[in-house]
């Protein structure tokens, strides 16, 4: 390996970092790797600095505030972090939705300029792969309603956070050979690497003892399924199995005389009834499509003010790889509405609220809070462990009972965030901050 530019070391960093005087020594930045002559200085601070052939040869933009270790194992000094945010386009409309991911992407954009190392957007299609090097976009805000993205040329990174926004994007084989190949690279960490699967998630989740109580029976939609779970729950709902937003969901309920009454959740509400299962298979079949479905256990849920609702938890790791709640509120139910999910017209309340509303007393609001938290940690603990993959954050949406008892109705891999809040701007901000210092983390940082 060629010898390029210096690294300069102040005598106090060399001592803090336990770095062993040598000549030469490699110095890396994402994926990249350079060999540079090591220049030991007698300075009182703990600082160093790169000659300007060793800056570009590691991509480094000027001014920007990079963190160093000394990885003793490798005897490498690793300069960074740098963290890449993964998407499938770079949207770039004039206005935009605070819940779409271009407001998602800008914002990550935004606040990462307030963290040491470098962050940056990149596509699959913006990856040199024969020199570990990637276009990456940086937003350029130049007033509260407009900015525009700006390229450059980075290493590929430590780290790749994936905002892979949909499923029909996940499925395409550039996307699949990109993660791959990502996945490969020796010093890449990954994670959330895919959205989840319904079915999968109950498989994986029931497997550990803790959660029985709190997960719904769940089986795969077959006639003859769907008739057990009917012998036994007087409510269902079927769902698909790769589904999100509330959509494509089928409430099924049975009265006293055995018939089955269905709403489908939509645009386009069908409200029905059936005789039997076969008929009720029959006649959701045009509304399933040849999408998997999965048959799930009804919960009949508290109400707040005469609605029911769920709990969405946004919950992720933070700086010190540590799970924690970030964001927490309660989605209620449009009235006539078979589920709360926002997309579906439920509307946003606090959770503090509605607790109190429900429980009165501080000591059982904070007893629920304990449980709900309880349960999240178990959720991610057993997610991780089972499935072997690495998650930052995940979105869990938990009900609870007309008897008070948490149950864990779904999990997202791929929680979507708004950048605009009526609860707290703060929470906003911490919610896209924490998955950056996750990021931060998990570069050895």
């Amino acid at each position: 390996m060629n010898t390029v530019g210096r690294i300069y070391i102040s005598k106090v960093l060399m001592k803090k970092i336990a770095l062993p005087a040598q000549s030469e020594i490699k110095v890396r930045v994402g994926s990249l790797l350079v060999n540079s002559e090591l220049i030991i200085q007698d300075l009182k601070k703990k600082s160093y600095m790169l000659s300007p052939s060793l800056a570009r040869a590691l991509y480094i933009k000027k001014r920007k505030r990079m963190k160093l270790r000394y990885d003793q194992r490798e005897n490498i000094i690793h300069l960074g972090p740098t963290i890449g945010i993964l998407s499938t386009f770079l949207p770039n409309r004039g206005e935009h939705d605070p819940l779409s991911m271009q407001a998602e992407l800008i914002f990550l954009s935004n606040i990462s300029k307030t963290l040491a190392g470098q962050v940056y957007v990149f596509t699959p299609g913006s990856i040199n792969w024969s020199n570990n090097t990637v276009r990456g976009y940086v937003y350029k805000q130049i007033s509260p309603e407009r900015g525009f993205w700006i390229p450059h040329i980075y290493p590929l990174p430590d780290v790749v956070y994936d905002r892979i926004p949909s499923r029909s994007s996940e499925a395409r084989s550039l996307i699949r050979n990109t993660k791959n190949k990502l996945c490969q690279l020796p010093h890449l960490k990954y994670f959330n690497p895919s959205f989840l699967n319904k079915w999968r998630v109950y498989q994986i989740l029931i497997n550990d003892p803790r959660l029985h109580p709190y997960i719904p029976e769940t089986r795969v939609l077959t006639a003859e399924n769907l008739k057990d779970l009917l012998s036994k729950y007087e409510l269902l709902y079927l769902k698909p199995a790769n589904g999100s937003l509330g959509k494509g969901i089928i409430k099924v309920k049975r009265d006293e005389k055995g018939s089955l009454h269905f709403v489908t959740n939509g645009r386009r509400k069908i409200r029905s009834s059936a005789d039997s299962v076969a008929d009720l298979m029959k006649k959701t079949k045009i509304y399933r499509g040849k999408r998997a479905y999965i048959a799930q256990q009804g919960i009949f849920l508290a109400s707040y003010k005469g609605l029911p609702f769920d709990l969405r938890i946004v919950y992720q790791k933070n700086a010190q790889g540590v799970w924690q709640i970030s964001k927490s509120f309660v989605r209620v139910a449009a009235r006539g509405s078979s589920v709360s999910n926002l997309a579906s017209g439920g509307r946003v309340e606090k959770t503090k609220h509605v607790l109190k509303y429900l429980y009165k007393k501080s000591s059982l609001v904070e007893e629920k809070n304990q449980q709900i938290k309880l349960l999240c940690q178990q959720v991610a603990e057993a997610l991780e462990k089972i499935s072997q993959a690495n998650y930052g954050e995940l979105g869990l949406d938990i009900g609870l009972d007309k008897n008070g008892a948490p149950w864990l109705i779904e999990v997202n891999s791929k929680p979507r965030k708004t950048t605009e809040s009526e609860v707290s701007q703060v929470i906003v901000k911490n919610t896209f901050r924490r998955p950056l210092e996750y990021s931060t983390y998990l570069a050895g940082f």
